[in-house]
């Protein structure tokens, strides 16, 4: 074997033997340990209350609400800031605080008791249904005055029976009359307009302007705060007078159009009966969706 063969095997053992922990070896310096950072403790976001909106309907009290969602009195008065936990109507919207969740009332909740004021009515049109149109139902609304619809109406094609012009109207139910307009006159059609421009320009239908939107009335006093109006009318029998007593299904007025734009501006287009229910300060429905308030004038209407 030459010399050089010899020196170049003689590197590579030497090389060999170094790598396996000879004593020529220097020992490597260790790796230095990473720095940790601690893992920040998440804040926890405050608890923010939440809530459900609940529609005040007939026969609710604050006390049965407040245990329909298992919450207190106290609870709703905050969230809702009533002055009065007694003065809640029908129609009013209250937010039902519940922390941190939102819950629905328990399936058991209690039907609320229907008005006893409320029973004996019948149909003011003979043969009629509850119209099928949610304009002619309370809370519609009535862009033309800038209002809103506070009555029933009953039109041909919408309440199961034709209504011309000159239909009977009929009472509801016994009472005593308290107002009937015998000595009634439309509204010209420069009246018309200025009412009209009053409405739009105010945002709202005022009652005055509203009293004569609706025409020749008669109104029927129920007793215990419940009138009913019968609107539109084309004239009025002779014996409903104010003070007369009369008995349900008899004919108080006759179907026209009096009151509407339409009878000073196009004569018999808007032939229908507009029927008011009455309750103490307000109308039977005030604020409450349509599905409420057909649910309201059928079971009132119940045959």
């Amino acid at each position: 074997m030459s010399a050089a063969i010899v020196g170049v095997v003689a590197l590579l053992l030497s090389g060999v033997f170094s790598d396996s922990g000879g004593a020529d070896d220097a020992t490597p310096s260790p790796m230095p340990a990473p720095t940790l950072r601690p893992t920040p403790t998440p804040t926890p976001a405050p608890t923010q209350s939440a809530g459900v909106e609940y529609t005040v309907v007939e026969g609710d009290t604050l006390s049965g609400i407040a245990q329909l969602f298992g919450v207190t009195v106290e609870d709703i008065v905050a969230a809702n800031g009533l002055a009065d936990p007694t003065a809640i109507s029908v129609g009013q919207v209250l937010i039902i605080p519940v922390n941190g969740v939102v819950l629905t009332p328990t399936p058991v909740a209690p039907t609320p008791t229907p008005d006893p004021r409320l029973s004996g009515f019948s149909m003011p049109i003979a043969g009629a249904c509850l119209t099928t149109s949610d304009n002619q139902i309370p809370n519609a609304p009535r862009d033309y005055r800038a209002g809103t619809h506070e009555g029933v109406d009953f039109y041909t094609g919408y309440v199961c029976v034709d209504v011309p012009a000159g239909s009977p109207a009929l009472a509801a139910k016994g009472g005593t009359v308290i107002r009937a307009d015998h000595d009634f006159t439309d509204m010209t059609l420069d009246e018309l307009n200025a009412v009209l421009a009053k409405t739009q320009a105010q945002g709202f239908t005022d009652s005055e302007s509203l009293d004569k939107f609706r025409g020749r009335q008669v109104w029927i006093d129920h007793g215990s705060g419940v009138v009913t109006r019968y609107c539109h009318l084309s004239g009025i029998p002779e014996g409903i007078v104010e003070g007369a007593k009369v008995q349900a299904g008899q004919t108080v007025g006759l179907v026209g159009d009096s009151g509407t734009p339409e009878a000073v501006t196009s004569p018999g287009v808007e032939i229908h009966l507009h029927w008011e229910v009455r309750v103490d300060d307000s109308y039977l429905g005030a604020g409450l969706p349509p599905d409420q308030v057909r649910a309201i004038y059928e079971r009132l209407l119940a045959p």
